[in-house]
């Protein structure tokens, strides 16, 4: 599976799309600040339409690759979330609200745009959709564990809330993308021809580009009105991506993984899934700084994820495992 030229140069649209939503906030300030409905709206239309190109065939393709499942599965939700706490408490401990805004954005991986970045780098694309919605499901059932368990000590967590918004901007539309599965007729013409129609106007593309000029057009003035945030966020979450990375990277190599498998585990370790993180803390959250903190997030993110693409094509010889001296541990555990 391969994604389209227009895909590739997503990376460009994203950036480009940050800074129209904040140079927005500045020409039209009245209007910025309305377009905060929009990262909600987009967000479930986005989970829909990448629910709506899954089905269970694709999932039980994840499922089938033992190895790769067991180490993406414990990099994502169990290693990254206790990294996320340890920085929060590192850096942000006497912060509670950006504390739960940085775990809030770094313990919920992304169920879309990785696939981006595992196609850049030549990964395996196709293993990568099956994971997507192995990584909604636990992301659904975990996060609100992650948050009463991380962040509950030092903050009040509206544990109804955060299970109530989990629901409707993770579970409502992965409901409505599988009865529209089932209306159209699962895997038959009908469906494949409306999907067909969603990847040909890069539909999703569109409202992922919507959603990230929304989110930094409405949120442009915290931004503005807390610089001092930008300076506390920036070191604990270049050094999350740059953990993340190299975790993926090492569990990769001790698994015997394949350098296809090593990409796509790159990018589903690194990439977050900011637009649920940010429908999430606006609604869950009373203070607007754990918003913020999600908003900040992709700032960082994109650049360094454009980077991973260049370091794993100029180093893809070191990132093949030497199956003929490694042993894998992972794989007789899953075994």
């Amino acid at each position: 599976m391969q994604l389209s030229r227009a895909d590739r140069y997503q990376p460009f649209l994203l950036l480009g799309s940050i800074a129209a939503g904040l140079g927005l906030a500045q020409v039209f300030p009245s209007l910025a600040e309305s377009m905060g409905f929009l990262v909600s709206v987009g967000v479930l239309a986005l989970i829909y339409l990448a629910m709506l190109g899954l089905d269970l065939g694709q999932v039980t393709g994840a499922i089938a690759e033992r190895r790769f499942l067991a180490v993406a599965v414990v990099v994502n939700f169990v290693v990254n979330p206790l990294v996320a706490w340890g920085l929060g408490e590192l850096f942000l401990g006497g912060q509670p609200d950006l504390r739960v805004g940085l775990i809030l954005f770094l313990v919920t991986p992304c169920i879309g745009w990785y696939l981006l970045f595992t196609e850049l780098a030549d990964g395996d694309v196709g293993l990568g959709v099956s994971l997507l919605g192995i990584n909604l499901v636990l992301q659904v059932l975990l996060l609100p564990v992650y948050l009463l368990w991380f962040a509950g000590s030092s903050v009040s967590v509206d544990l109804a809330g955060i299970v109530a918004s989990v629901a409707l901007f993770l579970v409502v539309p992965a409901v409505g993308a599988g009865a529209t599965n089932w209306m159209l007729g699962r895997g038959g013409p009908r469906l494949d021809e409306v999907r067909a129609v969603i990847d040909r106007v890069h539909l999703k593309t569109v409202m992922l580009a919507v959603v990230i000029v929304a989110m930094f057009a409405s949120q442009a003035d915290a931004l503005l009105e807390n610089p001092s945030v930008a300076w506390h966020l920036f070191p604990p979450i270049l050094i999350f991506f740059g953990l993340a990375f190299v975790i993926a990277l090492v569990a990769g190599r001790l698994a015997g993984l394949p350098y296809e498998q090593t990409a796509l585990l790159a990018f589903t370790a690194t990439s977050r899934n900011s637009e649920a993180s940010l429908a999430i803390a606006v609604t869950a959250f009373s203070s607007p700084l754990v918003a913020l903190t999600v908003v900040m997030g992709p700032v960082i993110e994109l650049p360094l994820l454009v980077l991973m693409v260049r370091v794993l094509l100029g180093r893809r010889g070191e990132v093949e495992p030497d199956t003929a001296h490694n042993v894998s541990l992972i794989e007789r555990v899953v075994q």
